[in-house]
C-alpha cells in the first residue's frame, strides 16, 4: 500500500497540466460577468461574444448556453467570426474533443484574423498538442510563439503565453524549465488571475522535484491569492497537491480532510480531469486508511469521469487501485481484469514518457542544428562584414578626400571672394570720394581724359560744368564740420538725381565739384547747370539741425571754347565760376574768351568763397 510516490507523480501530470492550460486560455479575462438575465435577452452579437469570452472559465454553464445561442448566428462580421471560431476551439478543448479543437485553431491560424486572436489560438493550441501527445509539434510552436510574443502589445496575453510554456514543460516533466519561466513571470507586474495560476504552477513543480511539504507557506499563499478571485478550479488543484503531500508524509486523515469538504466545489467546475484527479487522490487516501469501500467508490468515480480513458495516467491509477482492492477481496476474476487494463494503460503511459523524452531531445537537436547553422551564417556574416567594412573604409577615404577637396575649394572661393571684396574696397578708396561717394580727383582725371580722347576721335562735343558752394567756410565755422559734411552729401544727391548715367561727376576737393557731359553741347550743359543750381538752392537745410542758406556758383565751358585739353577745360570753367561769384554768386556763367581789358580787371586777390 505504499504506492504513494508513483501515483502522486502520475496524477499530477494529467490533472494540473490540463487545468493550467485551460486556465491560461482564459486568464486574460478582465472580469467575469455575473449574468442575471437570460442569454436570449441579449440581442447584440458583440455582447454575446464578450459574455462567452468572460464566462468560459468561471461560469461554464453560462458559457455553454451562450455558445449554443451563438451557433445560430449567421451574420457575424469578420472580426466577430474570428472570435467565435476561437471560442468554439476553446469549447472543444474544454470538453475533450481535441481533434476538433486542433482543426479549429489550425484553421484560425491560416485565416485573415487579427494577430491577437491568432496569438491566443496559437498558445491555446499548445494545450491541445499536449493532450494529443504531439510533443515535438508543441515544442516547435512554443519556439514560434516566443518570437511572435515580442509583436503582441497586450500584457495579459503575453503573460498567458508564458503560462502556456510553463504548463507544457510541466507536462513533459521538464520541471526545471517550468521553474525557469515561472521566475521570468515573477518579475513582471501580473494580474491577480495570473498571480494565482503562477503560484499554483510553482507548487506543482516543487512537488514533482520533491521540494514541497504539506505545510509549505507557498501553499497557503497560493490558496489565499486564488480564493480572493474565487478561482475554484485552481484552488482545487492546489488542495490536490497539498493532499498528495500529506499522503507522501503518511498523514492520511489530513489528506482526506483537505479535499473532502470541497468535493462539491470541484464538481461545480464541470472539468472532468480535475474531478477525476480528486477522486483518485481520495481513493488512494482511503486505500491507505484500509477503507476499501470508500476507496473502491472513489476509484470507480474516477473511471466514470475519465471517459474512454482519455487521461491514461489517471485511468492507470484507478485500475491499479481497483486491482489491489479486488485482490484483497479475493476476487480473482475482477483482479485479473483490472490488472490487464492497468498493465495495458501503464505500457501506453510508459511509451508516452519515452515519446516525451524523445521529442524533447529531437527539439534540442533541432535547436542545436539551427544554432550550428546560425553560427555558420554568423561566420559568413562576419566575413561579409569584414568585406563590407573594407568597402566602407574605401568609401570613407574617398569621402574624406572629396571633403578635403571641397574644403580646399570652398576655402579658395572664400579667399577669392574676400580678396575681391578687399580689392573692391581698395578700388573704392582709390577712385571714390569717401564722403560723397562720387569720383575723387585722381579717378576723375583718368576717366575724363579717356572721354576727351573718345570724343575727339569721334568728333563729338563735350561740356564741363564746375561749381563751388557759396560761403561754405562760413557754414563750417558757424555750424561745425558735421553740418558741412551734411551739406556736401546733400549737394551730391541733388545733382546726381538730375544727371545722366554716362556723366562723370567728381568732387575735386573741399566744396568744389565738376561734371563732365560727353556728347553734350554748351546749351544743354547750361540748362543742366541751371537745374543743379536750382536743386542746390532748394535743399532744406533745417534737416541737418541747423538753419542756413545753401547755394553754388557755376561755370560752364565746352571743347569748342577750351579745346580737348582737360587742364584748359578746367581752367576755363574755373574762370567762369569766379565770374559767377564776382557778380553775386548763386548763378551760372558760360565761359567766353575775355578781352584783355576784362582780364586785367580780374584781380586774383578777390575772394570767391
Amino acid at each position: 500500500m505504499t504506492s504513494n510516490n508513483v501515483e502522486s507523480k502520475q496524477y499530477l501530470l494529467t490533472q494540473v497540466t490540463v487545468v493550467l492550460f485551460l486556465w491560461l486560455i482564459t486568464f486574460s479575462n478582465i472580469t467575469y460577468s455575473q449574468q442575471t438575465s437570460t442569454i436570449t435577452s441579449i440581442s447584440d452579437n458583440s455582447a454575446k461574444l464578450k459574455l462567452a469570452d468572460e464566462t468560459r472559465r468561471y461560469q461554464p454553464l453560462i458559457f455553454q448556453k451562450v455558445m449554443k445561442e451563438l451557433t445560430k448566428v449567421s451574420d457575424f462580421t469578420n472580426e466577430q467570426q474570428s472570435l467565435f471560431n476561437f471560442l468554439l476551439g476553446y469549447q472543444h478543448t474544454y470538453q475533450g474533443r481535441f481533434n476538433n479543437a486542433e482543426k479549429s485553431f489550425t484553421n484560425l491560424l491560416a485565416s485573415s484574423a487579427n494577430k491577437l486572436i491568432k496569438f491566443r489560438a496559437s498558445y491555446t493550441l499548445i494545450h491541445v498538442y499536449a493532450r494529443k501527445k504531439m510533443w515535438f509539434e508543441g515544442l516547435v510552436l512554443i519556439a514560434k510563439n516566443i518570437k511572435e510574443s515580442a509583436l503582441i502589445d497586450d500584457t495579459d496575453h503575453t503573460q498567458a503565453h508564458l503560462i502556456a510554456i510553463i504548463t507544457f514543460y510541466k507536462k513533459m516533466h521538464q520541471y526545471e524549465l517550468s521553474l525557469h519561466y515561472i521566475s521570468e513571470l515573477s518579475v513582471l507586474t501580473v494580474s491577480p488571475k495570473i498571480d494565482c495560476l503562477a503560484k499554483q504552477l510553482f507548487i506543482e513543480s516543487k512537488f514533482h522535484l520533491n521540494k514541497l511539504t504539506s505545510r509549505d507557506p507557498a501553499i497557503y499563499n497560493a490558496l489565499n491569492s486564488c480564493e480572493k478571485i474565487n478561482d475554484a478550479m485552481v484552488s482545487s488543484i492546489i488542495r490536490v497537491y497539498q493532499a498528495r503531500a500529506y499522503l507522501t508524509e503518511q498523514n492520511i486523515n489530513e489528506a482526506i480532510n483537505s479535499l473532502l469538504p470541497y468535493i462539491e466545489v470541484v464538481k461545480s467546475t464541470h472539468y472532468p480531469e480535475l474531478i477525476t484527479g480528486v477522486n483518485n487522490v481520495l481513493a488512494q487516501a482511503y486505500w491507505q486508511a484500509n477503507d476499501l469501500t470508500n476507496s473502491k467508490h472513489y476509484a470507480e468515480e474516477a473511471l466514470l469521469t475519465n471517459k474512454n480513458n482519455s487521461n491514461v495516467n489517471q485511468a492507470a491509477k484507478a485500475y491499479k487501485l481497483l486491482y489491489e482492492i479486488a485482490k484483497t477481496e479475493n476476487n480473482s476474476s475482477s483482479a485479473l481484469s483490472f490488472h490487464e487494463k492497468y498493465t495495458e494503460l501503464e505500457i501506453i503511459y510508459s511509451d508516452d514518457i519515452k515519446t516525451k523524452n524523445l521529442a524533447f531531445q529531437l527539439a534540442k537537436n533541432k535547436n542545436l542544428m539551427q544554432q550550428n547553422e546560425i553560427n555558420l551564417l554568423n561566420e559568413k556574416n562576419s566575413l561579409l562584414a569584414a568585406e563590407q567594412a573594407l568597402v566602407e573604409t574605401k568609401v570613407h577615404n574617398r569621402h574624406l578626400l572629396l571633403s578635403l577637396l571641397t574644403f580646399i575649394i570652398v576655402s579658395l572661393t572664400l579667399f577669392g571672394l574676400r580678396l575681391c571684396r578687399d580689392h573692391k574696397r581698395v578700388k573704392e578708396l582709390a577712385e571714390y570720394d569717401p564722403l560723397t561717394g562720387v569720383y575723387n580727383r585722381g579717378h576723375f582725371t583718368q576717366v575724363t581724359n579717356s572721354a576727351l580722347e573718345y570724343c575727339k576721335n569721334a568728333e563729338q562735343e563735350l561740356s564741363l560744368i564746375m561749381f563751388d558752394l557759396d560761403h561754405f567756410k562760413k557754414v563750417n565755422d558757424s555750424f561745425g564740420h558735421a553740418c558741412g559734411d551734411w551739406a556736401l552729401k546733400e549737394t551730391t544727391k541733388a545733382c546726381e538725381s538730375i544727371g545722366r548715367k554716362n556723366d562723370v561727376f567728381a568732387r575735386l576737393g573741399g566744396e568744389e565739384f565738376c561734371i563732365i557731359l560727353p556728347s553734350c553741347n554748351i546749351e544743354t550743359a547750361m540748362m543742366r547747370a541751371e537745374d543743379c543750381r536750382a536743386a542746390i538752392e532748394a535743399i532744406i537745410t533745417t534737416a541737418s539741425g541747423c538753419d542756413f542758406t545753401l547755394t553754388a556758383s557755376f561755370g560752364v565751358t565746352d571743347v569748342k571754347r577750351s579745346g580737348y585739353n582737360l587742364e584748359q577745360l578746367m581752367a576755363d570753367a574755373d574762370f567762369a565760376t569766379y565770374a559767377s561769384k564776382h557778380v553775386g554768386r548763386n548763378r551760372v556763367t558760360m565761359f567766353s574768351v575775355p578781352d584783355k581789358t576784362e582780364t586785367e580787371k580780374l584781380d586774383p586777390s578777390w575772394g570767391y568763397n
